[in-house]
């Protein structure tokens, strides 16, 4: 299936559709929106992100073509430099001194390169960005209800299966899929001024993503989108009694639900008593979502401190297979072994194994100064505010519970959202379509 939107996306590019074309690498690069699987067979096994990074090398040089051949500049280029003079040096480290190849180099860091969209997609007209805005949240509210009346009719129209949870009481609650890539941001989203809906369509939509939340019974995204409630509200400057009526109500109602649902309440009660009881030296209950994390962060952080190369630089850019056991806390792999490497639970044991303590604070660098770019242009800026409480969250609350951040097409939506913030600061000559 990737492949045949592969193609699609190089017709649209033809075509110079480009908010198409940005929509095609997005959803090819974030696993067809979260609905699917990140690996295809056909025509040989690959990973689905790969034809989304094809796709893009394509659409960069139509814009180099478009630009003639001229870079975008923007406050985070020097610090992507140095991320890139880093993963250079480690790229010299695993050839010299690692024994690794350079396949292996390619399949494990290819995804940094989505990072250079900084430099490409300072080019995109403004009105391209804003449409693949619209395209990405009509697709979030379809896929959404979608997945509400799959989950309320117990039916499969998306093909995901459902998890049936049982409390220590007995009782039964069907589990909800993970919600869509982006029903967070447009969570948020829906509380700025910058969609201009009707009061009722809005709290309709407002229902609907909290409603997939809510059934998907993630205890991660529940508390990320409490404080990014808070955090939103305390921000805004330019609120109506209204919205903020409606962000309480909101709140409340993820409470309530916690509070009520014998599920999510056993759930969050779990949470709770794994932060508060934990300790990295007791003994390593692994059946705890919490407990597995952490000590699955710890074990590998622990590792790469007994050796000066791999504390500054990581393990390098070994493959899964070519790795020795040596970690006894991850993942059940499919040849019955515990996954050593890869893992899609947390961001920071993927950072640590294959950045370092060095690579992770440059790459933290480089994350950091985007989100104060867009703290600082907050006051008279919605989409700042909103996109500077998503990359907030995800780096403090959701990269605890999933790798994406660790992920360079992470920032290819936060980027472009960037540039169309920035479009109110500066005039930039765009490409011509």
């Amino acid at each position: 299936m990737d492949i045949i939107i592969l193609l699609i996306g190089f017709f649209l590019l033809f075509k110079g559709k480009l908010a198409w074309v940005l929509f095609t690498i997005i959803f090819l690069t974030s696993s067809y929106l979260g609905l699917g699987t990140d690996i295809s067979i056909f025509p040989i096994e690959h990973n689905v992100s790969d034809a989304g990074l094809i796709l893009y090398l394509a659409l960069c040089f139509y814009i180099l073509n478009k630009s003639k051949f001229k870079l975008g500049k923007t406050i985070m280029s020097k610090y992507l430099i140095i991320l890139y003079i880093f993963l250079v040096i480690t790229f010299i480290i695993d050839l010299l001194f690692n024994n690794i190849g350079f396949i292996s180099i390619i399949k494990t860091s290819r995804h940094w390169i989505f990072l250079s969209c900084i430099w490409f997609f300072y080019y995109i007209p403004y009105k391209e960005i804003r449409k693949l805005i619209d395209y990405l949240f009509t697709s979030t509210v379809i896929i959404s209800l979608i997945m509400l009346v799959e989950f309320f009719f117990e039916t499969q129209i998306l093909g995901k299966e459902y998890e049936t949870l049982v409390s220590e009481s007995g009782n039964f609650l069907t589990r909800g899929s993970i919600p869509s890539t982006f029903v967070p941001f447009f969570l948020l989203f829906l509380f700025t001024p910058f969609y201009t809906f009707k009061l009722k369509t809005k709290n309709f939509y407002i229902v609907l993503f909290s409603a997939v939340l809510i059934t998907s019974v993630i205890r991660s995204w529940y508390l990320a989108m409490i404080v990014g409630f808070i955090i939103l509200l305390f921000l805004q400057n330019k609120l109506k009694v209204k919205t903020i009526f409606t962000g309480i109500l909101i709140m409340s109602g993820l409470i309530v639900a916690v509070s009520f649902n014998p599920i999510i309440k056993e759930r969050f009660k779990e949470g709770f008593e794994e932060v508060q009881n934990f300790n990295f030296s007791t003994e390593k209950d692994l059946q705890g979502n919490y407990s597995f994390r952490m000590l699955h962060a710890e074990e590998r952080i622990n590792y790469i401190l007994q050796n000066v190369q791999y504390t500054f630089f990581g393990l390098g850019n070994v493959t899964e297979e070519n790795f020795p056991e040596v970690f006894a806390i991850g993942l059940v792999a499919d040849t019955g072994g515990v996954i050593q490497l890869d893992t899609a639970d947390i961001a920071w044991s993927t950072l640590f194994i294959r950045l370092g303590l060095l690579g992770t604070s440059l790459y933290l660098l480089f994350f950091v100064s985007i989100l104060v770019f867009f703290y600082r242009n907050r006051k008279n800026n919605p989409l700042a505010t909103v996109t500077f409480v998503y990359l907030f969250i995800n780096l403090t609350i959701l990269s605890f519970a999933s790798s994406t951040m660790a992920t360079g097409q992470f920032f290819i939506f936060p980027v472009l959202l960037y540039f169309l913030s920035k479009r109110k600061l500066v005039k930039v000559k765009y490409i011509n379509n």
